[in-house]
């Protein structure tokens, strides 16, 4: 989804080669992704600022400076910077799942709520977006709630994301969760497993089990995705 909604910041990209001077929206981009992947997304956010100067209200500028902010912590620069990606191409609303998450932390629950609703409208398999529906309504208005206005979903195939949704409505176990990641055995079934039981402790008030989940998907199954940084920020912000 990601990859959709940077299209047009491909465009701009193409042929940077090797130079990364900041002069033109394309050495700019470049400069912001190469600080991205070292880590300083302080300076891929001002990369992608000066990238701005050269190509006015590109949606794919907004949602790639919007998810250095997300990086950076920033939940309300990165939120605004998808609303504004969202106000120059409405048509892309219902796929802003990262729009989502960054409300999660900017503790906006209803726009959580509201945006998570919105993408099942395009993603109805999505396993993630029925998880983080879950969350913002069971912080927003308790577990039971959250449990009752459970979104239905099927045919996300990836490990233990089943378990996840079981788990999450009230039908499966956290044992039933760790067993299937171990039976898969690889560091993606790992890395999701720890990130949800942790996201799920957290709901559920035991700060300890949600601490130490965090820690290990970061710590132990780093990742180049977004949701590795979704945890990594998650641990920030904690303090785990």
């Amino acid at each position: 989804m990601l990859r959709r909604l940077l299209l047009v910041l491909t465009v701009i990209c193409t042929a940077c080669g090797s130079s990364i001077a900041c002069d033109d929206a394309r050495g700019c981009v470049a400069e912001a992704r190469q600080a991205e992947d070292e880590g300083r997304y302080d300076a891929a956010y001002a990369s992608y600022t000066t990238a701005m100067t050269f190509a006015e209200d590109v949606p794919g500028l907004y949602n790639a400076r919007g998810s250095a902010a997300f990086m950076a912590g920033k939940m309300a620069e990165s939120i605004s910077d998808f609303s504004r990606a969202v106000e120059v191409e409405p048509g892309s609303a219902p796929y802003h799942w990262q729009r989502g998450i960054s409300y999660y932390y900017a503790e906006r629950y209803q726009d959580c709520i509201d945006q998570f609703d919105l993408h099942r409208t395009v993603n109805p398999n999505d396993v993630e977006n029925t998880a983080w529906h879950f969350l913002c309504v069971a912080t927003l208005s308790g577990i039971d709630k959250a449990r009752g206005e459970f979104l239905a979903v099927s045919g996300d195939a990836r490990t233990p994301m089943r378990e996840v949704v079981l788990l999450f409505r009230g039908d499966g176990t956290v044992e039933q969760v760790e067993a299937a990641a171990a039976a898969d055995g690889s560091d993606s079934a790992y890395f999701y497993s720890h990130l949800y039981l942790g996201l799920y402790y957290e709901t559920t008030g035991d700060k300890a089990l949600a601490a130490r989940h965090i820690r290990a998907a970061v710590d132990d199954y780093p990742a180049a995705h977004y949701m590795w940084h979704v945890a990594r920020i998650h641990k920030q912000l904690k303090g785990y």
